[in-house]
C-alpha cells in the first residue's frame, strides 16, 4: 500500500469506521485521521494519485478526483500527541481487501462528539445518530462516568441529557 510505503500513518474514521463498530450505514466518501506533521506527505500522496482539493480548512482537508471509481476523501489532521496515543490504542481490521486500523471505540466516539460541537447544523443528525448507534450496538451504558466524561470533554452536558434521553426514554 503506497502510505506504508511513505510511512503514512493513518486511522480510518467517519462511517467506515462507525460500520466496522456495528452499526451499518451508508456513506459516499472515506474519511482518514492523520498526523498534522505528515500533512504535505498526505496531499502529495493525493495529488500523485490525481486528487485534486476542493476544501481545505487546514486541519481538514477535502478531495474529489475525476476518475470515475475513485471515492472523494476527507482527510482531518490532529497534533501529534493527539494522533500518538489514538494510533496505539487503534484497533486492526480489513478494509477493502487491505489491512488498516480504525480508532478504539471511545475515540470514535470523542471525534463524533468533536464534530457535533464544531462542525455545521446540517450534519448534526448524522453524527448524533452514529454516536447513540454505537452506544447502542456496543452495549454501552450511557449512564455510565466514561461516557459522561466523554460528552463534558467534546461536546455539551446538554447533549449528554439528550443522548441519555434518546437512549433511556423512561427516565
Amino acid at each position: 500500500m503506497e502510505t506504508q510505503r511513505r510511512h503514512l500513518p493513518f486511522l480510518v474514521i467517519g462511517g467506515h469506521a462507525v460500520n466496522l463498530y456495528g452499526f451499518a450505514r451508508e456513506t459516499a466518501d472515506l474519511d482518514f485521521l492523520a498526523c498534522s506533521d505528515d500533512r504535505l506527505s498526505w496531499i502529495t500522496l493525493f495529488a500523485d494519485l490525481g486528487y485534486d482539493i476542493f476544501s481545505d480548512a487546514l486541519n481538514f482537508v477535502q478531495l474529489a478526483s475525476d476518475k470515475e471509481t475513485a471515492w472523494p476523501v476527507d482527510l482531518m489532521f490532529v497534533r501529534p500527541e493527539t494522533f500518538k496515543p489514538m494510533l496505539d490504542a487503534s484497533r486492526t481490521v480489513e478494509f477493502y481487501g487491505t489491512t488498516s486500523r480504525i480508532p478504539a471505540l471511545e475515540h470514535l466516539i470523542a471525534l463524533k462528539l468533536h464534530a457535533i460541537k464544531n462542525t455545521r447544523a446540517h450534519r448534526f443528525l448524522k453524527d448524533f445518530l452514529d454516536v447513540e448507534n454505537l452506544i447502542r450496538v456496543n452495549h454501552l451504558d450511557v449512564k455510565s462516568e466514561n461516557i459522561r466524561r466523554l460528552f463534558e470533554k467534546y461536546a455539551t452536558l446538554e447533549l449528554y441529557e439528550k443522548m441519555s434521553a434518546a437512549l433511556d426514554p423512561g427516565q
